[in-house]
């Protein structure tokens, strides 16, 4: 059974990059705009332990909190889920560079160009020869969309921005120094810097100016950060769920409770489209891990196959997606050490697809923010959350 976790950031977080920090390996941290997905689940699965008198970290512990899955996190606002943004969404900017004259759309096209792409079979994401008109450079586009503007997207509806959408949160640098006891002053050469986020308060996309002018709530929305678990119940039911436990780096206190369990649910108009479609896009809500790079795994050569947990065939036409990222850690569960550096697909990577059966499509609003990595651990620190639409 699944359930929604509420998290309430008492102090802004840090969320460090896999770049080396610390003694003999640089005295600047790195951050990144969000928690990693694994950051999530690491410290959930902790907190079961340090919460619950019966348990600890002897025996097949650490194995059984390796099956719990957990997913997020992903800001709530109002009552309402936000997600990053799609990478299929390009915005024209107004001639006089203020503001944004039109959201554009890309799709897979026919391409008569000599370019190389990875597959053969696949088509290159472009706008079309409407679309473009003439040259410009894309504007920036908000961070987090609400899900009821996503829907929209999902349907292949027009979407314009407003207030409700959220910009990344704003990171902010720290140097520390290390004093020295006898002499009450800085000790000599122990200097480093920490980037953190202010993740309780996210800044409005449509504030020109979000640092000056106009009343707090304007330029800022509060939010609270939703997340999901599941696995095994005997462990789960021995932890009370309104509790503080770090999450991140440095320890930043984070309020944990359980909360309503609507906000994750596929909205019944998905469904309704995917059921009259044979073109289906699959967007990561959340950084995935494939074994081939870009390409899902569970693709053949011929870019065919079934996401996890579905028998709906789908074909790969075309790919949007951003830059590979790495991910590392460090792994409590034996065999105890750094982890290998694996490279993610970021979120908002848009996958084309064209269904072999007409109206079996349906079936993947079941699979909505559910796990399309690889891996079943994977899976498990919630790599790969996907929603669903049509192209």
């Amino acid at each position: 059974m699944n359930t929604l976790l509420q998290l309430t950031p008492h102090d802004p977080l840090i969320s460090r990059d896999g770049r080396p920090f610390g003694a003999g390996q640089g005295s600047r941290m790195r951050g990144l705009p969000w928690p990693l997905p694994s950051v999530v689940a690491g410290s959930f699965r902790t907190a079961i332990v340090k919460n619950s008198a019966e348990l600890d970290f002897s025996g097949n512990m650490p194995q059984r909190l390796m099956q719990v899955s957990v997913a997020g996190v992903f800001p709530v606002h109002a009552s309402e889920l936000y997600l990053p943004a799609p990478n299929d969404a390009v915005a024209e900017p107004h001639e006089k560079g203020r503001g944004i004259k039109r959201l554009h759309r890309v799709q897979p096209q026919s391409f008569l160009g000599g370019c190389d792409l990875p597959k053969e079979g696949l088509q290159p994401v472009l706008l079309s020869e409407s679309q473009a008109g003439e040259d410009f450079k894309p504007a920036e586009i908000p961070a987090w969309w609400p899900v009821g503007k996503y829907i929209d997207w999902l349907r292949g509806g027009d979407v314009s921005f407003d207030s409700s959408f959220l910009r990344s949160p704003l990171q902010e640098t720290r140097d520390h120094v290390c004093l020295d006891a006898a002499r009450g002053a800085a000790a000599e050469g122990l200097v480093f810097a920490s980037v953190n986020l202010h993740a309780a308060y996210l800044p409005r996309f449509a504030t020109i100016d979000v640092g000056h002018g106009g009343r707090f709530a304007d330029r800022y929305a509060e939010v609270v950060l939703s997340a999901r678990i599941a696995g095994d119940e005997s462990l789960l039911q021995k932890v009370h769920l309104d509790f503080w436990h770090p999450l991140g780096g440095e320890r930043r206190l984070v309020h944990w409770k359980q909360a309503d369990s609507g906000l994750w649910n596929c909205p019944l108009a998905i469904r309704d489209e995917l059921e009259r479609t044979t073109r289906v896009r699959m967007i990561l809500a959340a950084p995935a891990i494939f074994k081939d790079g870009w390409k899902p795994g569970w693709l053949n050569e011929q870019l065919e196959g079934s996401p996890p947990g579905s028998s709906v065939k789908l074909k790969l036409v075309g790919v949007s997606n951003g830059r590979w990222r790495p991910v590392s850690g460090w792994s409590l569960a034996p065999p105890r050490g750094p982890k290998p550096i694996r490279r993610m697909t970021p979120a908002g990577s848009v996958y084309f697809f064209e269904v072999e059966q007409p109206g079996s499509a349906a079936r993947l609003a079941d699979l909505w923010l559910q796990p399309v990595s690889d891996e079943e651990q994977m899976q498990r620190d919630g790599f790969g959350l996907a929603v669903w639409g049509v192209w």
